[in-house]
């Protein structure tokens, strides 16, 4: 059985992880595009890249809002 805290803890650790790994995953996509990593031809560079920075900057604004709100301090 796991008893690593309170569910309100793992909920939090849960979401924590969850955003961290949503914006790793989006800055990973982003730098093979950068470095040139994608598929030949690929047009819509610009366009990509915005949308991943878009997920990065969405995942850090909810993980910024649930610790302001629900931290656990």
């Amino acid at each position: 059985m796991r008893d690593a805290g309170t569910i309100r803890e793992r909920i939090y650790q849960a979401l924590v992880s969850h955003y961290t790994a949503e914006q790793e995953i989006a800055l990973v996509k982003i730098d093979a595009l950068l470095r040139g990593d994608v598929v030949p031809g690929h047009v819509a560079l610009t366009e990509d890249i915005d949308k991943l920075l878009g997920k990065v900057a969405h995942a850090a604004e909810k993980m910024a809002i649930l610790k302001r709100h629900y931290g656990m301090n």
